[in-house]
C-alpha cells in the first residue's frame, strides 16, 4: 500500500510539473510572439518616418530656393515702386558698459 501512495504522489508531481512546464512554454511562445510583433511594427514605422523626413527636407530645400530667388530680386527701384522712402540718417544706440549707471545715447551718422 506505502508503495502505491508513493507512486501516486510521484505521478502527482511529474503531471504538476508538466503543467507548469507546458505553461511557462505557451506565456514564453505567446510574448515571444506579441515582442516580435512589436519590433516588426517599430521597423515598419521607423521607415515611414524616414520617408516623411527624406520629403520635408526636400521641401524644405525648394522654399529656400524661393526664398533666396524672391530675395535677389528685391531692388531699391522696386522698393520705391512699392512706395518705400529711403531713411533720412541713421540712428544708433550704444550703451557704454564701462559705467555701473547704464544710459542710453543716440549717435546720429
Amino acid at each position: 500500500m506505502k508503495i502505491v501512495k508513493k507512486q501516486i504522489n510521484i505521478e502527482y508531481r511529474e503531471k504538476k510539473i508538466f503543467w507548469l512546464l507546458f505553461s511557462l512554454f505557451v506565456f514564453f511562445t505567446i510574448s515571444y510572439g506579441f515582442l516580435l510583433n512589436k519590433t516588426m511594427m517599430s521597423a515598419v514605422s521607423k521607415q515611414n518616418i524616414e520617408k516623411q523626413i527624406t520629403s520635408l527636407g526636400s521641401e524644405v530645400n525648394s522654399l529656400e530656393f524661393d526664398y533666396l530667388n524672391l530675395k535677389n530680386s528685391i531692388t531699391f527701384e522696386l522698393a520705391m515702386l512699392k512706395g518705400f522712402v529711403p531713411a533720412p540718417s541713421d540712428k544708433f544706440v550704444v550703451v557704454d558698459s564701462v559705467q555701473k549707471n547704464i544710459s542710453l545715447s543716440i549717435n546720429e551718422n
